[in-house]
């Protein structure tokens, strides 16, 4: 298992962009923000091979408390107490981080069998990734939708 931090505002993973002659590109946010989670997982594999086998990953995106708001609404999203539903989008913040650790931390991101990913405001704004072996005894398969937690 890895885990490390890719400092800086956590970024989404914008759509495929196309010019008008058809050719599609990748937006240069997305491309600097994949090349920061690639550098960042190179360094914690330490030199390792990929890892190989079903994996999980845990992203949590801290994001800046807004300065806008008010000194109580700083303090209550500094304790956790107001939570980010606002964009960037969870599903493609963890898009990006997937994609940039392909080839580093595993062959592709095929592998990945279990996610657990939030967002939370923080003081300090960075993107906290753990990767590992999935483990049944851990991490146990769920029957159904229902088994989610108690989620109904």
């Amino acid at each position: 298992m890895i885990a490390f931090e890719v400092l800086g505002d956590p970024i989404a993973k914008a759509r495929p962009r196309f010019t008008r002659g058809g050719h599609v590109y990748t937006a240069t946010s997305t491309r600097v923000a994949e090349g920061q989670v690639y550098m960042e997982a190179t360094k914690a594999m330490d030199g390792n091979t990929p890892m190989l086998g079903p994996l999980f990953v845990f992203v949590v995106a801290h994001l800046a408390i807004p300065k806008s708001w008010s000194k109580k609404r700083q303090q209550m999203a500094d304790m956790r107490l107001i939570h980010p539903d606002k964009r960037p989008d969870l599903d493609n913040l963890v898009k990006l981080v997937t994609d940039g650790m392909n080839g580093v931390c595993y062959e592709d991101d095929k592998q990945i069998v279990f996610i657990q990913a939030g967002k939370v405001y923080d003081r300090r704004v960075y993107t906290e990734i753990c990767v590992g072996l999935y483990d049944d005894n851990f991490f146990p398969p769920f029957e159904n939708a229902t088994d989610l937690g108690g989620m109904n």
